[in-house]
């Protein structure tokens, strides 16, 4: 006859198990439970940078976004995806004005 409760102790086993593995980390891999660390799939980016899975499929096809591949899966790491929406930075008319001015000052 199955016993629903000996299903339950196991699981409950398993989760300190789990729990006890993560507490004994070494303090130099405690990143690893940070969730800015965490890989986050291609919907989660979805909803992040407010492109379309079909948008960024393309973005990843054409080596445009920064993504990691481990055994066919697509993964990304918020910080990278960040710093890649910096790295589109427009300058502003006053920026280019600048440059501009100093471009010409140096050419006097």
């Amino acid at each position: 006859m199955y016993n629903p409760f000996e299903s339950i102790e196991s699981r409950l086993s398993n989760i300190e198990n789990l729990i006890l593995d993560i507490k004994h980390l070494p303090e130099n891999n405690s990143s690893i439970l940070s969730k800015d660390n965490d890989p986050k799939t291609i919907q989660q980016i979805s909803k992040i940078t407010n492109y379309k899975v079909k948008t960024l499929y393309g973005y990843c096809q054409n080596n445009t976004i920064p993504y990691h591949k481990k055994n066919g899966r697509i993964f990304f790491f918020k910080a990278e995806i960040i710093e890649w929406i910096k790295s589109g930075k427009q300058k502003t008319i006053k920026e280019i004005t600048s440059e501009n001015d100093e471009f010409l000052a140096s050419k006097k």
